[in-house]
């Protein structure tokens, strides 16, 4: 299992407790936030911080089996564009590619080549069939991206998140939120995303 990936612009790689402070930035931003999460949004400082640092740690570990969160930094200089994912879906029958990113790598294409990058490596290094995303429906920007990759609409889903043990990423009496769900069953790097090494 790869510790990093490298597309033509980007470095994709594992976390480290360095991180921590763009980490905490990013997911502290009520932009970046407003289509990320159950409910969406920006969580209390010391939820975000135990996120952050739990992300960290799991990162370290390396028991992740080639899933997890990777760092999304530009080649050249190494600038903090954002946060990459391939995680288990809280049903855990299927794995989501997931992204966001810091307002100052918007629009640059960025989240179009991280995110192919992830769906690249998924099928050989992971020997998955299939990968899945889902979107807010109102977060048009995720669904470009999602188009762009070859992801395929598959209607509305209930998608509550995941529950650990001491946090809540929903309130107790607050309804589902229905998300966008898109699949891909197989991928195939095109334009810029050619080059991903592993």
């Amino acid at each position: 299992m790869s510790a990093s990936l490298e597309t033509p612009r980007l470095r994709l790689r594992r976390l480290v407790p360095a991180d921590e402070s763009d980490l905490l930035a990013l997911d502290s931003d009520p932009d970046v936030m407003r289509h990320v999460g159950s409910p969406a949004g920006v969580k209390l400082p010391e939820e975000t911080a135990e996120r952050v640092k739990r992300r960290v740690l799991d990162s370290g570990r390396g028991d992740h089996d080639g899933l997890g969160f990777w760092r999304v930094e530009g080649r050249a200089d190494a600038a903090f564009h954002g946060l990459g994912a391939l995680i288990r879906m809280p049903d855990g029958d299927e794995v989501e590619v997931a992204y966001r990113l810091a307002r100052s790598a918007w629009g640059r294409g960025i989240a179009t080549e991280a995110a192919g990058a992830l769906v690249s490596h998924a099928p050989g290094a992971l020997a998955l069939p299939r990968v899945v995303a889902v979107t807010y429906p109102d977060n048009v920007a995720s669904q470009r991206v999602l188009d762009k990759l070859g992801f395929e609409r598959r209607g509305l889903t209930e998608y509550q998140g995941v529950q650990r043990p001491g946090t809540s990423s929903r309130a107790r009496d607050s309804p589902p939120k229905e998300l966008a769900r898109w699949s891909v069953t197989s991928y195939t790097p095109v334009g810029r995303l050619q080059g991903v090494t592993q």
